[in-house]
């Protein structure tokens, strides 16, 4: 998946890119997800091509990766939600802890879902890349 941003930000990891909704945005049902105000947004990406403050520039993440964190930030909370509450569905106590163990294991879905994004957040295939420089802006 490819998109276009400014460069705003040159950092120890990389750069800080502001990426603008694109034409693919406005037909997308997860774009509510991934800007809910429709504003732009701000990532990191390494930095290989040394793209400078004010450049037009490319930023590409795997499918699969994105794929990947979407499973992890909604999937993985909502499946675990669902395995409290069937694992109180076998006990004889139906009441309110029914909620409280569908909480917990939503609440466990996203304490992993967190230390699993911190792992992968150190393996650099994880982070997206600037890939090309569309325009170079000197200041």
């Amino acid at each position: 998946m490819k998109e276009k941003g400014c460069v705003i930000e040159i950092t120890s990891l990389g750069a800080n890119v502001s990426l603008s909704p694109s034409a693919a945005c406005q037909g997308c049902a997860a774009s509510n997800f991934c800007r809910p105000k429709g504003d732009d947004r701000v990532t990191e990406a390494q930095n290989c091509i040394g793209a400078k403050i004010g450049d037009e520039v490319y930023v590409e993440i795997s499918s699969k990766t994105g794929l990947l964190a979407f499973f992890l930030l909604f999937g993985l909370p909502v499946i675990l939600g669902l395995v409290g509450l069937l694992i109180h569905a076998h006990t004889q106590d139906r009441n309110i802890h029914e909620i409280f163990y569908g909480l917990a294991g939503f609440a466990l879905g996203l304490i992993i879902a967190k230390v699993i994004n911190n792992i992968l957040g150190q393996k650099h295939k994880f982070i997206p890349r600037i890939v090309e420089i569309l325009s170079s802006r000197d200041f």
